[in-house]
């Protein structure tokens, strides 16, 4: 899965279980995602998301927020890294680290956030995981679901591209939310990157400059 065949290749950024990972590759394997997955970066060491790009022969490596004085500085080792495999889109699959982005590289990374944006209000720092569905759920909403966005220089901020609506069941706990929502994010990022792709065809462009 690490050659392009003239489809787009994509860079996955991660920092866990790698389950949005490993639906990519299903999107890919069963044709519905025109792509490639040419390289990963975990934000953390020992996680299952490195041992799944392992299996399906996928470069990968770790680099740590700790190592470095900034963001834009943990943003550039990210970039130097991936830059040998020319990724044209940056994938973030449950990423925990906020970036800076560099001009050349706006407009391609993309991430989904497992509440509707801005509707919820769960999001931005501190909004990961399962606080956004337990914070959803005492908001006493009765929809929630999944956003796809484009990454800018804050958390959860970035210009919304796709969206999947569920619904928060009276008895819902944080578990069957989440579960439900995951599920729609199942369907929803796959379909959400092809279009991206097929609608921005200078994606596939090589990139040039940094600032």
């Amino acid at each position: 899965m690490s050659e392009s065949n003239g489809t787009a290749r994509l860079a996955v950024l991660l920092s866990g279980s790698g389950r949005t990972l490993e639906n990519l590759l299903r999107a890919i394997e069963r044709g519905t995602l025109s792509a490639s997955v040419v390289a990963v970066v975990s934000s953390k060491p020992g996680v299952r998301g490195l041992e799944i790009a392992q299996a399906a022969g996928i470069p990968a490596t770790v680099i740590e927020r700790r190592g470095f004085a900034d963001d834009a500085a943990f943003t550039s080792a990210i970039l130097d890294w991936l830059a040998p495999f020319a990724p044209n889109l940056i994938v973030h699959a449950g990423f925990l680290r906020k970036l800076h982005i560099p001009t050349s590289w706006e407009g391609r990374m993309i991430n989904i956030h497992p509440s509707l944006i801005p509707e919820s209000g769960a999001m931005g720092k501190g909004f990961w995981g399962d606080r956004v569905h337990t914070a959803v759920i005492a908001s006493g909403a009765k929809w929630s679901g999944a956003t796809v966005h484009l990454v800018d220089n804050e958390y959860d901020h970035g210009p919304v591209l796709a969206k999947a609506i569920v619904p928060v069941m009276p008895d819902d706990t944080t578990e069957a939310l989440a579960a439900r929502v995951f599920a729609a994010e199942c369907r929803l990022y796959p379909q959400a990157i092809a279009d991206y792709l097929r609608e921005n065809p200078w994606l596939l462009e090589p990139i040039s400059g940094e600032e």
